[in-house]
């Protein structure tokens, strides 16, 4: 199409939203012009009509990106037009500090008001800048107390040491972590992931907030996140779902976000739980996901041997989806505009880096694509993993042919890392899972799909929308391409969305024991509400403390009476051996486990575990000298007294069926960030309020005098102690860099090789 029929056309759809006001569609047309004029050659006459269409379209920042990106044509003073200040005055009234709004943010902005409850759900593409709004709020309306809750820790520490940066919020004190002391009489933000928020009221259960923001919240329907690869996530909607009605009774204004998800209408009938939840709640939608800000184009990648995507011709060749991937790469990728290949399952994030790299042609043309690119941190990186992890994992194989590998078994840090790499074009492509989509921002203009599956499970359009946000970056590109390796991927785009549910708001819904503490009687069966009052009646009896029953409350009632029930016909000599594990882990800065006494714990907790992972490593038993003892208590004492490291070495080292490295990776890192991180933490923690509970009442002294289990909470959580160390972890830097913030001892910062030198100084100037 030549340039006069792109105008013509984009001058119809001007003037067909100014009858019928449809302002997404604008904006999309508004998107491809500018994506199509952008190589084109530009007088002033056509800047003035560019800064005009973009005001109109309410994205000032199109003509920003073309005006800094795509030409150096300027609009001289004598040839600005009425339209063109009027423009100007718009582009304006949307800036805010230094940063600048597109209209549809301003708008959810502007719905917040002083002097009224304020209680929305915003739903959005991935480029709309949700989190982002959330700041602009908190500083507009100058909130006394701030709740952040955010999916996962990465994106907790990245808006921590955002906010400890920004001038708007030095009058706040800015908490991560459950423990942490506070006042109320001064300004706050917490920052916790569901998970660590219901840490925080077990201390804190009547503390009230000015506002509250949930990110991600389609994560209380478990239909949504269900994904038989990832250890964790078949409790994840519960946790989210705890938090959201504990922080709704507690919270006046409220901000829940979610990219892409199908809202249900005022009309909508057999799925209209989560319209219950917002009326029972006063919550108004904001509804903007078909403002896609980056265009996306579609390309299906099926029999011929050439395509044209994006007028680039491009060979696919081979039949081999390895091929295919290694062909659509070298013809689409540069280091300002690379690809993210998504892959089912983390495994074949690796499988296909290990095919790529066997062509050596093809891996220099890659170095060579990306020699240009000047990093700080590039070659001491791979220096720091070679030394750190050895040469043959396939991380650092695919790393050093300019290959990123991303997925939630690959440590948090180095996960940061190659995203870093990714997005200064050090690297030209990154092989990920569904992890690409939670949170992460990457600059990449091209995704290649090889699966139409998440695990084992279909991609729903929900999960489509979010990955195919991905191609594209907002003031970066104006469109992102979508090449599907023949996977009826934009079907599953176009396709009927999935209406969000929230079970708690549905009487049809079965609900468990964990769900009475949230779940309304009127949306409970007879059966249910007859459970509910058993439970209740049974809880009153056992006279346990309402502060001590109600921690940990992912954890259902009737567990946790069944738990104490075993705590209380302990053996006096059982007790014994218990408590040496609180003297051992003190003693030892919580670096040696009484193996005797924490094999004990796991016997009193095993009945009442219903992960099936957990129950399988404590039931696996091994020969330790004279003793048995589950496989989870070698694993756990490995970990305490060595880190990471040592338990890779144990799975690449024994003698009956070794693993290799990269399957020790895997398999070390499901243990230490899933296994260790969550469940069994969870289980011990409840363990270790019901013992010291248990113990204040046989010796007659307070639960706060009695040793207990607190410091391996905080190992397995944090793998770290002290405060300072806590939140570096949380931020995510290499093993050393934690040894050190925790240390009680000096500590030889000589040790350190050029990449931790890197990271320990970047810290210093975040969080300190």
């Amino acid at each position: 199409m030549d340039r006069l029929t792109r105008t013509a056309n984009i001058i119809k759809a001007y003037y067909s939203y100014k009858k019928n006001s449809d302002a997404a569609t604008f904006v999309k047309e508004v998107c491809g012009f500018f994506d199509f004029i952008k190589n084109e050659p530009i007088s002033e006459a056509d800047m003035n009509f560019l800064i005009f269409l973009a005001n109109e379209a309410g994205i000032p920042q199109y003509f920003d990106l073309f005006k800094d990106k795509f030409t150096d044509c300027r609009i001289s003073d004598e040839n600005i037009k009425t339209l063109t200040i009027s423009a100007l005055f718009h582009d304006a009234s949307l800036i805010k500090g230094n940063s600048k709004l597109h209209r549809y943010q301003k708008n959810v902005i502007d719905s917040f008001k002083i002097g009224q409850q304020n209680r929305f759900v915003l739903t959005a593409p991935t480029s709309f800048g949700k989190t982002f709004l959330v700041y602009e709020i908190i500083r507009k309306m100058q909130y006394q107390n701030v709740i952040l809750i955010f999916p996962a820790i990465s994106l907790l520490s990245e808006n921590y040491a955002r906010l400890c940066q920004l001038d708007t919020f030095r009058s706040y004190n800015i908490h991560s972590l459950s423990e942490e002391e506070f006042s109320l009489s001064e300004r706050n933000i917490f920052i916790f992931t569901p998970e660590r928020f219901l840490s925080f009221m077990d201390s804190h259960q009547n503390l009230h907030f000015d506002f509250a923001f949930i990110d991600e919240v389609y994560k209380i329907d478990n239909s949504f996140i269900i994904d038989s690869e990832t250890s964790g996530e078949n409790e994840r909607d519960t946790a989210y779902r705890l938090a959201l009605e504990f922080i709704c009774n507690l919270t006046r204004d409220m901000l829940l976000a979610g990219p892409y998800m199908a809202l249900p209408r005022p009309s909508t009938q057999q799925h209209k739980s989560f319209n219950n939840f917002a009326e029972d709640n006063g919550f108004s939608f904001l509804r903007y996901n078909q403002f896609e800000i980056v265009s996306k184009e579609y390309t299906t990648v099926k029999g011929k041997r050439q395509y044209y995507i994006d007028k680039i011709p491009v060979e696919i060749g081979s039949i081999s989806k390895g091929q295919k991937i290694a062909n659509i790469i070298k013809s689409l990728s540069t280091p300002k505009e690379n690809t993210i290949i998504y892959c089912g399952r983390r495994a074949d994030t690796e499988m296909y880096a290990r095919t790529l790299l066997r062509n050596q042609t093809l891996i220099s043309s890659f170095q060579k694509t990306c020699s240009g690119i000047e990093s700080s941190t590039y070659e001491i990186f791979l220096s720091h993993l070679e030394h750190t992890f050895g040469n043959d994992w396939i991380v650092l194989k695919a790393l050093k042919g300019r290959i990123g590998i991303h997925h939630s078994l690959i440590p948090k840090y180095i996960q940061k890392e190659i995203i870093n790499l990714f997005n200064e074009g050090t690297l030209l492509c990154l092989f990920s899972t569904t992890t690409i989509t939670e949170g992460v921002n990457t600059s990449a203009k091209n995704i290649i799909i090889t699966s139409n599956k998440k695990g084992k499970k279909p991609l729903r359009q929900f999960d489509a929308k979010n990955i195919a946000g991905r191609a594209g970056r907002f003031y970066q590109h104006y469109s992102g391409r979508v090449i599907d390796l023949n996977n009826n991927f934009e079907e599953i785009v176009n396709g009927q969305p999935e209406i969000l549910e929230h079970k708690n708001y549905d009487i049809t819904f079965k609900k468990t024991d964990v769900d009475y503490q949230i779940t309304k009687d009127k949306y409970l069966s007879e059966v249910e509400r007859q459970d509910k009052e058993n439970i209740q009646a049974q809880i009153i009896a056992s006279e346990i403390p309402s502060e001590v029953f109600d921690c940990f409350r992912v954890v259902g009632p009737k567990d946790k009476l069944t738990l104490y029930g075993y705590i209380s016909r302990v053996p006096r000599q059982t007790i014994e051996y218990i408590k040496y594990v609180s003297i051992t882990l003190a003693g030892s800065n919580a670096h040696k486990l009484y193996l005797h006494g924490f094999q004990a714990i796991m016997d009193i907790i095993w009945p009442v575990i219903r992960e099936e992972k957990l129950k399988q490593l404590i039931e696996i038993k091994i020969q330790v000298g004279q003793n048995q003892y589950s496989l989870i208590t070698w694993l756990l004492s490995s970990y305490l007294s060595g880190g990471f490291l040592s338990m890779v070495e144990y799975y690449v080292g024994r003698k009956d069926n070794p693993k290799t490295k990269d399957e020790a990776m895997r398999q070390v890192a499901d243990f230490v960030y899933n296994v260790f991180k969550y469940h069994l933490v969870k289980y011990l923690g409840l363990f270790d309020v019901f013992f010291r509970y248990q113990i204040s009442k046989l010796e007659n002294i307070a639960m706060k005098d009695v040793a207990g289990l607190g410091l391996l909470l905080q190992k397995l959580e944090y793998n770290a102690l002290s405060p300072n160390a806590r939140k570096v972890s949380d931020y995510g830097v290499p093993f050393k860099l934690i040894d050190y913030y925790d240390s009680k001892t000096p500590y030889d910062k000589g040790q350190f090789d050029a990449y931790e030198q890197h990271i320990d100084q970047e810290i210093k100037r975040l969080f300190q």
